[in-house]
């Protein structure tokens, strides 16, 4: 259980830095992720839901860590493996560029959180 809790924190934390910086400095954040800094509405609709995005999952990391439930990291996981396939379809279905970089953080962090998963789900038993 002591790898999960790590891994848990660690992608916790991880994430929880990503949606800060979302939250207090968006131009950065969108320029991390090769992104154009809309205007108007789509700004808002940037901020909103890339915040939400990696506040969401960090906190369902976190809840993983302090109730060692291996859904609430699971779910994580799901998020990400979902982000990544999606990353590979829009750029085969829909002639959008493949971001190799974001592609690789969200197997990264599917990976964690299936693993912790894993590891809290078998100490369940």
């Amino acid at each position: 259980m002591k790898t999960a809790n790590i891994l848990s924190a660690l992608l916790g934390t991880v994430l929880a830095l990503i949606s800060l910086q979302w939250i207090f400095a968006p131009e950065a954040a969108a320029g991390s992720l090769n992104m154009l800094y809309l205007e108007g509405e789509g700004r808002n609709t940037q901020i909103r839901d890339f915040t939400a995005f990696f506040l969401g999952t960090a906190i369902m990391s976190f809840l993983s860590f302090i109730t060692k439930k291996y859904e609430w990291i699971f779910s994580v996981g799901i998020i990400y493996l979902i982000a990544a396939i999606f990353n590979v379809l829009a750029s085969l279905n829909h002639g959008a560029p493949l971001a190799i970089s974001s592609l690789v953080s969200e197997i990264i962090f599917f990976s964690i959180a299936f693993t912790a998963s894993a590891l809290y789900k078998s100490s369940d038993l």
